[in-house]
């Protein structure tokens, strides 16, 4: 499991790298701009966010976070007062840890995460297609492309209202426009993008519906 952690004091770093490189994959960063570099190039599943940083505060970096990947963040700060731990919820953030943290606690927290993840389900059989969460990939018989992170996120949300017996309607549209990866992000043009990413894997039962005046539909012929 791939863990970013982004803090400024150098031996600090060095603690939690050296307490917990054994049992993950560790990148680090020491301020904002570096750590939306490793955000946006490498794959992580957790990070670790101080709040008092060089150009900013952590609280910036959540929500970059979790529009750019589906990584978990733990806050982690000398400041451990209510209101500090409200505006990181708030801000999205999954869990918050006051300093001095004990190394046991945190690898802890981090292999419960890890376990977590393992369990979850992240193969998807739509129809004739895979979808595949991690790789970022789908898939049928006659070949594999690699999907962009938010038609994957699309398509996974219109399989789960497929799965419910439900559609996308425009009130989980505007949900998605604000939290998905991609700039200028317009529904109907990653729809649109997304249909052709099926059709390319030539797929007979698989196809998105326009519900006129509600939303989409994912609809699977058996």
């Amino acid at each position: 499991m791939k863990v970013l952690i982004v803090e400024d004091n150098q031996k600090l770093m060095d603690t939690y790298e050296n307490a917990l490189e054994t049992s993950f994959d560790i990148v680090t960063a020491y301020d904002i701009e570096s750590a939306k570099k490793v955000v946006k190039t490498q794959r992580i599943a957790v990070a670790i966010l101080d709040i008092m940083l060089p150009d900013g505060n952590g609280y910036d970096l959540i929500p970059y976070i979790k529009r750019h990947s589906n990584a978990i963040v733990i806050m982690v700060s000398a400041l451990g007062q209510e209101e500090t731990k409200r505006m990181a919820y708030e801000c999205g953030a999954d869990d918050y840890m006051t300093k001095p943290v004990t190394l046991f606690e945190l690898s802890y927290k981090l292999k419960a995460i890890a376990s977590r993840q393992d369990k979850e389900k992240l193969i998807y059989q739509i129809g004739d297609l895979v979808l595949d969460l991690e790789k970022l990939t789908l898939s049928s018989d006659f070949g594999e492309i690699q999907l962009p992170h938010s038609q994957a996120v699309l398509l996974k949300l219109l399989y789960d209202k497929y799965k419910s017996d439900s559609i996308l309607y425009k009130k989980d549209i505007a949900s998605l426009e604000s939290t998905v990866n991609i700039e200028n992000f317009r529904i109907h043009t990653s729809i649109s993008r997304l249909r052709k990413s099926i059709e390319s894997l030539e797929t007979n039962n698989v196809f998105i519906e326009n519900v006129y005046g509600k939303g989409y539909a994912l609809v699977v012929i058996k």
